[in-house]
């Protein structure tokens, strides 16, 4: 009986486990943050600042060695979601060292090792090549960024793609 009770015990522990887990990958991935100097902007789930490097192209990162330690890439498990109303399409792309990066409309997403809390946007325009990352439909490319503000007065080192 003590057998029998502990066996449907772990059953009704792992579908309350995979029940959590289920319930957990409905978070968006990306989620949207604003700010009057830049509008309305992506961030992690965390609210953590999400960038894109304007020498990238779609489905291509340009950006490793040092440039990757300045801008560490966003990974994110699957499925990946946008909160609900965001337009656009979320991918993974797989970077130069086999490892995997999430995309936004194709363009690989990046963090700023500089912004120190949710809601540092210290990378915005930086070396006038780094900007926050505005929701735009799927399929839209970002050529110039919208709304950018004169480049930061001490670019960034990492602004130029290492090799």
């Amino acid at each position: 009986m003590l057998r029998r009770f502990t066996v449907m015990l772990v059953a009704v522990i792992a579908l309350l486990g995979s029940s959590l887990a289920l319930a957990q990958s409905d978070e968006p991935t990306v989620a949207t943050s604003d700010t009057p100097e830049l509008g309305t902007f992506l961030t992690d789930a965390e609210g953590r600042t999400l960038y894109m490097f304007t020498r990238d192209e779609p489905g291509t990162s340009n950006c490793s060695g040092d440039c990757l330690a300045n801008w560490p890439a966003f990974a994110a498990e699957e499925p990946l979601t946008l909160p609900d109303g965001v337009p656009g399409e979320l991918t993974q792309i797989t970077r130069e060292d086999g490892s995997q990066q999430v995309a936004y409309n194709d363009m690989p997403l990046y963090y700023y090792a500089a912004d120190t809390a949710a809601g540092d946007t210290t990378g915005q325009g930086v070396g006038d090549v780094w900007f926050v990352v505005t929701p735009a439909p799927a399929g839209f490319q970002i050529a110039t960024p919208i709304g950018s503000p004169a480049a930061s007065p001490v670019a960034s080192p990492a602004a130029t793609p290492a090799g």
